[in-house]
């Protein structure tokens, strides 16, 4: 009985999506591509064009220049409507790398407003919960290849 108030407890919808969206940002922290992969859905797109593929292979190649990285957020909400959550946290990055890691750092810590991040509910089980979209109105990717906003 007790595991059973336990899961119930743990598999709320809104749990589950803040917990993934702690673990998604762990997994970029610790440069884990496997396991951010598996929180971006497979139709993931923002508003700049990109899919899946060219965000687990952008993430590599900004990323993978820091010595020395950590990822720095909470979750100022947290909006459920039907399959979909919306979660708006603000991200700040510290540590340590080359150029590209600096002018990341950079962009990312300058920015005011939160990100948004846009989760989607897939299937039957409670915890299967895929990254669908992460957007920010201030974010120019200028000097990304492939981004639409060069």
């Amino acid at each position: 009985m007790l595991i059973a108030c336990y899961c119930a407890w743990l598999w709320q919808p809104e749990r589950q999506v803040r917990l993934h969206q702690k673990h998604f940002l762990k997994a970029i922290e610790r440069r884990n591509w496997n396991a951010m992969g598996g929180f971006l859905a497979d139709n993931y797109s923002d508003r700049c064009g990109h899919d899946k593929a060219f965000v687990l292979a952008a993430s590599r190649e900004v990323f993978g220049q820091f010595f020395l990285l950590t990822v720095e957020s909470r979750t100022d909400a947290c909006d459920l409507e039907g399959d979909t959550a919306t979660v708006r946290a603000p991200v700040r990055i510290t540590g340590t790398g080359g150029p590209i890691a600096q002018y990341a750092i950079g962009k990312v810590n300058a920015l005011r407003e939160p990100f948004i991040f846009t989760w989607q509910h897939v299937g039957s089980k409670p915890w299967n919960w895929h990254l669908a979209r992460i957007d920010h109105a201030e974010l120019e990717l200028t000097g990304v290849p492939g981004s639409n906003q060069l």
